[in-house]
């Protein structure tokens, strides 16, 4: 149920294969190594998707919305270890996998405007992104804490 280019950014992330200003700086090909959000720290996977304070505030919002914890730094592995059902797992990692695309998406946007949206615009539009994805399921054929589970994620 997953986006396909949500998934292919995850993928990518999950090689440690973007091009981010660690890398390039690394190269000669950028003056500094900040992160393009924050600019506090050195932008690496690590801090762009779970340590920078935008991402920290996201990923809090999107727990406090599906009622989850997503501070670990493996955050898939965490997902995938808890006794959940297989529905609400799906539901947490397709929302983890937006939430990344959109980090990726305002990480961009600052590199080339120098601005970014708000954190409520951004967890906004990944609410109604997860919303659209679990639109078509049929509540007839999950349990009751599955109807639950897909009744927050369709309120936007």
């Amino acid at each position: 149920m997953a986006i396909p280019k949500h998934s292919f950014i995850a993928w990518i992330i999950s090689n440690e294969a973007l091009m981010l200003k660690q890398k390039l700086f690394k190269l000669y090909i950028n003056p500094d190594d900040l992160c393009c959000i924050c600019l506090s720290q050195t932008e690496t996977h690590l801090h762009l998707f779970t340590e920078c304070v935008y991402s920290q505030q996201i990923l809090q919002l999107i727990g406090n919305w599906l009622i989850a914890d997503f501070s670990s730094p493996s955050i898939l592995a965490s997902i995938a270890s808890k006794r959940w059902s297989k529905l609400r797992k799906q539901v947490c990692t397709i929302t983890i996998l937006a939430a990344w695309y959109q980090i990726w998406s305002q990480r961009s946007e600052a590199r080339i405007n120098g601005q970014v949206q708000r954190v409520v615009c951004v967890f906004n539009s990944i609410k109604a992104i997860i919303s659209q994805c679990f639109h078509s399921c049929k509540p007839e054929v999950i349990s009751y804490k599955d109807t639950c589970c897909l009744s927050r994620v369709q309120l936007v």
